[in-house]
């Protein structure tokens, strides 16, 4: 083999080996660094997505949790932007990234942009929540990874801490946890809906 294939060969292996799988849609299309999404939790995929909602002595919705199931009118929740800056056109698995509300489509009291914070509430319970009104925020990176062929779990990775934390589901909505993970997917908003052949995808996967 001539030395010029031997170095475009091993430059080309050196790239595989490296490069960062990207996170795959409900669709089984690469996320779009940038793109807008409907997170559905597996758990509630007949239900609905990620929204916001009031809870505790919140007068304004600012905790991430699932929509609530309605059979008639199950709803994809919020769209919500899935960004990192990495230079990619893609999101890659395990990088830090941000999930930021919309402004067309975010309650009129939540500041924009709005990103997913973590919030050490009195009782020591770490919520998932939107950045703009609480002090008591939680320095750290979100990140998503892997967990089944189109399913993911998302973690929060503190800055002055040596590991990452699942994110969970408790009554409060979305919280960090050291029990099971909330794994879900993600469907591009122009989808418009979880449809049959999603649902097949995730269930055959």
């Amino acid at each position: 083999m001539k030395p010029s294939l031997i170095a475009l060969f091993t430059l080309f292996a050196f790239i595989a080996s490296s490069a960062k799988a990207f996170v795959i849609d409900a669709n089984g299309e690469p996320v779009i660094n940038g793109g807008t999404y409907y997170i559905h939790p597996f758990i509630n995929l007949l239900g609905g997505g990620l929204t916001l909602a009031k809870t505790g002595n919140e007068t304004c919705p600012l905790t991430v949790e699932p929509n609530p199931f309605r059979p008639s009118r199950p709803g994809n929740g919020l769209p919500w932007r899935i960004s990192s800056p990495v230079r990619s056109r893609f999101i890659p698995t395990d990088v830090w990234v941000y999930f930021s509300t919309v402004d067309e489509t975010k309650p009129s009291c939540v500041p924009f942009p709005s990103k997913w914070t973590i919030v050490e509430e009195e009782d020591g319970v770490k919520s998932v929540k939107v950045s703009g009104h609480y002090e008591n925020t939680i320095t750290g990176v979100f990140r998503i990874q892997k967990y089944a062929t189109f399913t993911y779990k998302i973690v929060f990775c503190p800055t002055d801490g040596d590991s990452c934390q699942d994110i969970g589901l408790s009554s409060r909505g979305l919280v960090l946890t050291d029990d099971v993970p909330l794994t879900v997917i993600f469907l591009k908003v122009e989808s418009s809906e979880v449809s049959k052949q999603v649902i097949n995808n995730v269930l055959e996967a």
